[in-house]
């Protein structure tokens, strides 16, 4: 049996992913982001995967485990597990990755609205770092040291850009039948429900839940212009946009 992972910065719909996919089989157990933050996607990398946690880390692997042995096909949505996913595919037997993206402006604007990377109102409370630079193999890494100048719009896109070129990174040396790419905007077509039909490997008469999808934070963007005065430099993350179909963050040079 298949333990499948979802891979995004959040805000991508994978909270109704999950109650849509529980339906469509009784075979199926999903978990929506099971360990949440314990994961530390901001202390642990792919190179270093149990620096933090590792005792939870591997009761959650022998969970799974136990699982696809009864017979189950187990899925996990969300976003805390993206730095875990090279070490999920060393320990299970075959795992499968559904890679789902949306426009970069649109993650920054409705990852503020978590209020991620955002100091907070009072200073004894922790900064919701999704992450934080450290790993080699980062996008932005050789410019790790500017991290503390930038605003929360700068800090939220160069974590959107560090998730995607994850994700562009590994799709490379994973089985072409093992990794699906959805865009956000495309996730509750009718295209795409057959692909994921066909990607879960269950018959295609299956259907999306007729109930309405729901964000407890909105899907209207922040009124407030957003500004990357430092990153504009980097063009890796205008490339990074591009190669998945969306604009560049900062179409000109003004």
């Amino acid at each position: 049996m298949t333990a499948y992972f979802v891979l995004s910065t959040g805000r991508c719909g994978t909270q109704w992913l999950a109650d849509t996919l529980q339906l469509w089989s009784d075979n199926f157990v999903v978990r929506h982001e099971p360990l949440h933050f314990q994961y530390r996607p901001d202390l642990n990398s792919p190179s270093a995967p149990l620096t933090h946690n590792a005792e939870l880390l591997k009761s959650h692997l022998d969970f799974i485990r136990q699982q696809i042995a009864q017979g189950y096909t187990y899925i996990e949505t969300g976003f805390p597990c993206w730095r875990h996913l090279d070490w999920f595919k060393q320990h299970l037997e075959q795992v499968k990755v559904l890679h789902i993206h949306r426009d970069p402006l649109q993650s920054v604007h409705s990852l503020l609205k978590l209020n991620a990377f955002v100091p907070p109102f009072l200073p004894h409370l922790p900064i919701k770092n999704l992450y934080l630079p450290a790993d080699e193999q980062d996008l932005l890494q050789q410019h790790k040291a500017l991290w503390p100048e930038l605003n929360p719009a700068e800090k939220n896109l160069w974590y959107w850009a560090e998730v995607q070129h994850q994700a562009l990174r590994s799709q490379q040396h994973w089985p072409e039948a093992d990794w699906l790419s959805l865009s956000f905007s495309e996730l509750f077509s009718a295209k795409s429900q057959q692909q994921l039909a066909a990607f879960l490997d269950i018959p295609t008469a299956s259907h999306w839940p007729v109930q309405q999808k729901v964000d407890q934070f909105g899907l209207a963007l922040q009124s407030q212009p957003l500004e990357f005065p430092r990153l504009r430099q980097f063009e890796q993350i205008a490339q990074l946009a591009q190669r998945l179909g969306y604009a560049s963050p900062w179409p000109d040079n003004s």
